[in-house]
């Protein structure tokens, strides 16, 4: 990054308008300027927008080098502060300005323009007035209510506090990763839909800062971050934290982005859990888990691509691999599986391929609940194994493909089972809700209600509340015809704890099984917020069982580099990036109940 210092005169006449070869050397920096943060402005475009102007800085960087996007950032020279309007400015660097150095004190005119997002100045006269010390602004996040990122476009921050990684999801792709000075929580987690789920997102945006790798390479190798290098076995997770972050500014098409000046240090505070303990003498255990479009291409000619899993036959088997070593460390006697291609249940489709593995991997055995319909006509479906020297079925295994489950959402399936250790019997219903993606079109007058209603709960929220009342009613009508007090429902309801899908369930008798007393629970991860869209309620009677309640973090905190999937890397990275392990085996963590049934 450093340049090597010239006599501007020598140098860059040929190149450029430079008073100080045909006038005394101090002229332009010695005549009255205008203060960068005058031509920032408060908004997000410069006030002075297409005028010529004159002012005088120092270089604090030089950005994404050798690539048409080029250039210095040039700021407010003596001590800077806190400001409503930004002390910096982007050079762009036509091939004219490379023998420049940092900490060079520039006096400048040219013409204000707006460069990529950023204030800059373009057909610039230029001259050197020697050399400054210029220093990073200290900050801290939160940023202060009265102040926006426009504030700091273009400056050199270093941040005072330790950072928390809050997303990863841009690391292999793009060498970038989402810090804030906590972890950040989806707003209806952790409060009502509405005016204070709203005031806690503008908070969080505040908080949000995203650590580029000051390269615009896609995909590249080595990756970033972690310093020590990122494998299967050496992860980089969300809670980890970052100290010493410095760096410039900038804001492009994607939003403010920090692109470093220093190698921040970083520091594993978030160590992988371990396997839950095996399951004891008289307890039943119940997992719940998002197995990623487990998806087998059995129906189809050829059959890879699938539609929306693997590409071929070998991300099937890396994908196959790893959910058997998550599914088996559960030690679960009855396992509801989500986001299976809806295959049926002969050889070769996604559940009995599954089932297949895992019964080659273990001396305890699963089985199938097969119901007498296809659940739904979705690409994708729910579905039950469970344990047979656990628990045996009982009743006749049911599904609803009826509306409103006919359409948007997946069928539920539901099964009754006699728990073998305490003879009790037990109903057991696993369910996939309406995602919040995929908004309706504003001209669909059909679908009016199901828009994002700006509440926080994104859209189709109407649809789930739909479901979540139809899935009550079904399962109250004891679908499977057993009648026991023992119910539970779980699976991935799209909606997280606060929205009114959930809150619905809990107003028609089902107690919500929190798997955390102390903070909020989470089990998935979006544009660098947690929450928890995997849910377990129970009825009175079995919630009375007090279960130990764990959303095992094995997915969820860790890249979606470690994924079984071979896109986006080399040859090396396939492998360096791969085990057969339960980590990142999916994008949602799995829920874990283990209840004392004697």
């Amino acid at each position: 990054m450093m340049k090597t210092l010239y006599s501007f005169c020598f140098a860059l006449a040929s190149s450029l308008a430079l008073n100080s070869c045909a006038q005394p050397a101090a002229e332009l920096c010695q005549l009255p300027v205008t203060p960068i943060s005058s031509i920032q402005g408060e908004g997000e475009q410069s006030p002075k927008l297409g005028q010529t102007v004159l002012t005088q800085g120092v270089l604090t960087a030089y950005i994404y080098p050798d690539t048409p996007r080029a250039g210095w950032l040039l700021q407010q020279s003596g001590p800077v502060a806190l400001q409503t309007a930004s002390q910096a400015l982007f050079l762009p660097d036509d091939g004219r300005l490379t023998q420049l150095q940092l900490g060079q004190l520039l006096a400048i005119q040219g013409r204000v323009a707006e460069i990529e997002q950023l204030t800059s100045l373009i057909d610039v006269e230029l001259q050197s007035c020697g050399q400054s010390q210029a220093k990073p602004l200290r900050i801290q996040l939160p940023l202060p209510e009265q102040l926006s990122w426009e504030a700091l476009e273009g400056m050199w921050l270093r941040f005072e506090q330790p950072l928390v990684v809050n997303s990863t999801f841009g690391l292999g792709r793009f060498g970038e990763l989402t810090l804030a000075d906590k972890r950040l929580w989806t707003p209806t987690q952790i409060h009502l839909p509405g005016d204070a789920a709203k005031a806690h997102e503008a908070l969080q945006e505040r908080r949000m800062l995203v650590l580029d790798d000051g390269s615009l390479e896609q995909n590249p190798e080595p990756l970033p971050y972690p310093p020590s290098g990122l494998s299967a076995e050496h992860s980089l997770r969300l809670g980890d934290t970052f100290s010493g972050v410095e760096g410039v500014l900038i804001q492009d098409l994607r939003g403010y982005r920090l692109v470093p000046t220093r190698q921040p240090d970083w520091q594993p505070q978030n160590p992988r859990p371990s396997p839950p303990a095996p399951r004891q003498n008289g307890e039943l255990r119940v997992a719940s888990f998002n197995v990623l479009n487990f998806f087998t291409g059995a129906d189809q000619d050829p059959p890879f691509p699938t539609r929306r899993g693997a590409s071929s036959q070998l991300e099937l088997e890396r994908q196959q691999a790893k959910l058997t070593a998550a599914i088996l460390a559960m030690d679960a006697d009855i396992v509801g599986l989500i986001e299976l291609e809806n295959n049926g249940y002969a050889d070769g489709s996604a559940i009995a391929t599954l089932l297949t593995a895992l019964n080659a991997a273990t001396d305890r055995p699963y089985a199938m609940v097969k119901t007498a319909e296809q659940p739904g006509s979705d690409v994708i479906k729910v579905g039950l194994i469970y344990r047979p020297d656990a628990v045996q079925q009982a009743g006749t295994a049911a599904t609803q493909p009826q509306p409103p489950f006919h359409q948007l959402h997946r069928a539920p399936v539901a099964q009754s089972f006699l728990d073998l250790s305490s003879q009790k019997m037990l109903t057991v219903s696993v369910n996939h809700f309406k995602s919040k993606g995929g908004c309706p079109r504003r001209d669909h007058p059909q679908f009016a209600q199901m828009r994002d209603q700006g509440d926080g709960q994104a859209c189709w929220n109407a649809a789930r509340l739909e479901a979540a009342e139809a899935l009550h009613h079904w399962l109250e009508q004891q679908p499977t015809g057993i009648t026991t007090p023992y119910q539970l429902l779980m699976g991935d309801l799209n909606a997280y704890r606060m929205e009114d899908p959930i809150r619905l369930l809990e107003h028609l008798g089902w107690q919500y099984l929190d798997a955390n007393t102390e903070g909020p629970s989470y089990s998935f991860v979006f544009r660098g917020k947690s929450g928890s869209l995997d849910h377990a309620l129970a009825s009175p009677a079995f919630a009375a069982l007090e279960p130990q309640i764990q959303h095992w973090a094995i997915n969820a905190d860790e890249p979606v580099l470690l994924q079984y999937s071979l896109e986006y890397k080399s040859l090396t990275q396939q492998q360096k990036l791969y085990a057969p392990s339960p980590y990142r085996s999916s994008d949602h963590d799995p829920i874990i109940l283990t209840f004392r049934m004697n």
